[in-house]
């Protein structure tokens, strides 16, 4: 179990810095660049799945903590 722990909390900090550093680019560099559509579909689908993957983090730590 805390393997499995040590993954979730790393690859949802890793996509939370990934999604918050593309979103911040796409954003300041939209109006600049013609950003294709697909790019932007691709990064909706990065924030969901990240948000998904940190919830189920959240109540797999929490579970974890309250069964101790």
């Amino acid at each position: 179990m805390k393997l499995i722990s040590t993954i979730m909390v790393s690859l949802s900090s890793l996509l939370l810095l990934s999604v918050l550093i593309c979103g911040l680019w796409i954003k300041t560099k939209k109006a600049a660049l013609a950003i294709p559509e697909d790019a932007v579909s691709f990064h909706v689908n990065l924030g969901v799945a990240t948000v998904v993957i940190t919830l189920l983090t959240i109540g797999m730590l929490f579970f974890k903590f309250v069964r101790n």
